[in-house]
């Protein structure tokens, strides 16, 4: 399936996938924007906007800001959730893209190595390759609660 791109170096990969998530992300924050403009104001918008991920996505974003947009990046499922969620609070095209910019880095850059060297793996069966596979998104999410924990505590020292 994706077997060209892990044949490709590292940077080219990594460059084709931020791309990707680019075009992605930038549709789903879109079609965010889109439903703050005109289907909210429907019942089937609204319907949406109570939807749990829906609403865990929005609560994020006012919660902790524009740090958890580029962090939402390490996650799956609430990613979209979060990048919807920015459409609907109306932010700027050029807020959201330059908060998630890092964020498009990070998940090209993991997904290039770490994320086609797992599929790899498991489909060569190189159970050591896949253990540090896992330690290094164990050290990540690590990583990301401890920066939240952080940021939280900053936000709450501040108001």
């Amino acid at each position: 399936m994706l077997d060209w791109v892990a044949s490709l170096p590292l940077w080219l990969a990594t460059l084709f996938l931020f791309v990707v998530v680019f075009f992605r992300a930038q549709c789903t924050f879109w079609l965010g924007k889109l439903s703050h403009h005109g289907i909210l104001k429907t019942k089937w918008g609204q319907r949406l906007e109570k939807n749990s991920e829906t609403s865990s996505g929005m609560i994020a974003i006012q919660k902790m800001g524009w740090p958890i947009i580029p962090l939402s990046f390490l996650t799956v499922g609430f990613q979209t959730a979060v990048q919807f969620g920015a459409g609907l609070l109306n932010w700027s095209w050029y807020k959201y893209t330059l908060a998630a910019i890092p964020g498009y880095l990070v998940w090209g850059f993991i997904y290039a190595l770490g994320g086609l060297s797992l599929f790899r793996s498991l489909v060569r069966g190189s159970v050591g390759l896949f253990i540090l596979f896992v330690i290094v998104i164990l050290v990540v999410a690590i990583a990301a609660n401890v920066l939240l924990r952080y940021i939280r505590k900053n936000g709450a020292n501040k108001g």
